[in-house]
């Protein structure tokens, strides 16, 4: 799946089914295109929440 903005990856990851592909590609998306500050606030409460160094989620990149 593919995004033409962070805003329409975030607008699939909200109504998407919970743990669906959909949802992860479009968590993966917004995790890598979010600007500066909501991405640093989003990879602390990733990491704060448990996920681990490979996790795949792209909170450690």
């Amino acid at each position: 799946m593919e995004f033409e903005s962070f805003e329409q990856a975030l607008e699939v990851c909200m109504n998407a089914e919970d743990g669906s592909p959909a949802q992860e590609t479009a968590l993966r998306y917004c995790l890598q295109t979010a600007p500066p500050d909501l991405r640093a606030m989003l990879e602390k409460r990733l990491h704060d929440a448990g996920h681990g160094d490979d996790c795949g989620c792209g909170c450690h990149k």
